[in-house]
C-alpha cells in the first residue's frame, strides 16, 4: 500500500467515526430523558460502528477478495455484539449506583436518614464521593433542624417564663397602688418601697431581655479599654457583699497572678456579676463563693466557685440557655440579685463570645460547680495576691 493510499484510507476512516460521532451526540441530545443505561450503550455501538466503518474502508483500499472481507466483518460484528453486551452489563452497574444516589436524594428532600457509602455498597469512586457528600450534608441538616427546634422551644419557654416573671411584680405593683389609691393601705412608706422594689425587678428583666437580644444579633457595641480583671473581680463581689452577707455566704476572691485585658469593663463586669450571683443562689447559708483570677501566655481566666450541689448531667447542656433554670434541689435559697427570667448565664456567655472568650462549666472534685469566664489576655502581672473582697 502506497502513501497516498493509506493517506486515503486514515481520511476515509476519520470521516467515517467523524459522522457516527456526531449522529450518536444528536442522538443523545434527543435522549436526554433517557436512562444511564440507554447513554451508555450509545456511546458503545457509536465506537464499535466507527470501528467496522473502518474496516470497510481497508479492506476495499487493500483489494481483499470477497471472503476475506466477510471474515474481517464478522470478527468486528461479533467483537462489537460482546462490546456492547458488555457495555450493558456494566451499564446495569452503573445504572444502579445513579438510581442509589436517586433515591438518596430523595430521601435528603425527604427527611429519611440518608446512609453512607459503606452501608449501601457502593463501589464505583466518584459515586461513592456523591453519596458520601449527601449522607455529610443530611447530618448537617438534621443537626441544623435540631438546633432550631431546640432554640424555638427554649424561646417558647423563655416568652412563658418572662410572662410569669413580669405578671407577678405588676399584678403586685397595681394591688399596692389600689390600696394607695383607695386609702387603706396602713403604711403608705412601706408600700412605697416594695413598688420601688418591684419596679427595679421589672426594670433588670426589660434590661436582660435587651441584652439577649443584642447579643443574638451580633450587636453588642463594646467599648475595650485596658482593665485588670483582679480589679474587675474585687468590685464585682464588692458589690454583692451585702447581698451575700445578708444570705449568709462568705465571697472571697483569690488573684493568683493578675491579668491587663483590652475588654469592656461595664460588660464584663456585667458578665462576672451573673456568674457570681448564679453562685450565690446555689451556694446554701455558710458555704462560700470564691473567685480566683488566674492568667496564662494568651488567656485569662476568672473562674467563680460556688459551694451548692454542683451540676447533674441532664443540666449540663442546658445551663447556658436562655431562659432555662436549674430544678429546686440546686436552688437552696433565692438570692434576689438577677431579675431571676434564667437569662444570667446566656448573657454571660454571649458577653465572653463578644470578647472572643467563652464561659465554660464542671463539677468541682471537691464539691460544687465551676464557672469559668476566659477571654484573650494583654498582659500579666507575676506578683500574686490575694483578697477577701
Amino acid at each position: 500500500m502506497n502513501g497516498e493510499t493509506l493517506l486515503l484510507v486514515v481520511a476515509s476512516s476519520t470521516a467515517i467515526a467523524a459522522v457516527v460521532g456526531l449522529a450518536a451526540w444528536i442522538l443523545l441530545r434527543l435522549l436526554t430523558r433517557a436512562p444511564i443505561l440507554v447513554h451508555l450503550v450509545t456511546v458503545a455501538a457509536a465506537a464499535v460502528s466507527a470501528v467496522v466503518g473502518g474496516i470497510l474502508v481497508a479492506s476495499n483500499a487493500m483489494y481483499l477478495s470477497e471472503t476475506d472481507v466477510q471474515l474481517a466483518l464478522a470478527i468486528a460484528m461479533s467483537s462489537g455484539a460482546v462490546a456492547i453486551l458488555v457495555a450493558v452489563l456494566l451499564g446495569g452497574r452503573v445504572a444502579r449506583a445513579a438510581g442509589i444516589l436517586r433515591s438518596a436524594a430523595a430521601d435528603l428532600g425527604n427527611g429519611v436518614p440518608v446512609r453512607t457509602a459503606a452501608e449501601t455498597g457502593l463501589a464505583i469512586g466518584e459515586f461513592r464521593a456523591v453519596l458520601d457528600e449527601l449522607a455529610a450534608s443530611d447530618a448537617r441538616l438534621r443537626a441544623a433542624r435540631s438546633e432550631i427546634e431546640r432554640q424555638e422551644k427554649a424561646r417558647q419557654n423563655l416568652v412563658v417564663r418572662i410572662t410569669h416573671d413580669l405578671r407577678v411584680p405588676l399584678a403586685g405593683i397595681r394591688a399596692q397602688a389600689e390600696a394607695l389609691q383607695d386609702g387603706v393601705a396602713p403604711d403608705p412608706d412601706r408600700f412605697l418601697t416594695r413598688i420601688v422594689g418591684q419596679v427595679d425587678r421589672v426594670d433588670r428583666l426589660v434590661d436582660d431581655l435587651f441584652a439577649v437580644s443584642r447579643l443574638d444579633a451580633g450587636a453588642l457595641a463594646l467599648r475595650l479599654e485596658p482593665t485588670s480583671l483582679g480589679d474587675l473581680a474585687s468590685d464585682v463581689v464588692a458589690d454583692v457583699r451585702a447581698v451575700a452577707d445578708a444570705a449568709g455566704v462568705e465571697v472571697t476572691v483569690d488573684i493568683r497572678r493578675d491579668a491587663v485585658a483590652e475588654v469592656d469593663p461595664l460588660q464584663l463586669g456585667r458578665a462576672l456579676a451573673n456568674l457570681v450571683a448564679n453562685a450565690l443562689q446555689h451556694t446554701p447559708d455558710g458555704g462560700r463563693v470564691r473567685v480566683a483570677v488566674d492568667a496564662g501566655r494568651a488567656r485569662a481566666r476568672i473562674a467563680v466557685h460556688d459551694g451548692g450541689p454542683g451540676i447533674r448531667k441532664e443540666e449540663s447542656e442546658l445551663l447556658f440557655s436562655a431562659g432555662w433554670r436549674g430544678t429546686q434541689a440546686r436552688s437552696p435559697h433565692a438570692v434576689d440579685i438577677t431579675a431571676g427570667a434564667g437569662l444570667g448565664l446566656a448573657i454571660a456567655r454571649g458577653i465572653a463570645r463578644a470578647h472572643g472568650g467563652d464561659v465554660t462549666a464542671v463539677n468541682s472534685p471537691g464539691g460544687g460547680a465551676v464557672f469559668t469566664l476566659e477571654v484573650p489576655a494583654g498582659g500579666a502581672s507575676q506578683q500574686p495576691r490575694v483578697e477577701n473582697a
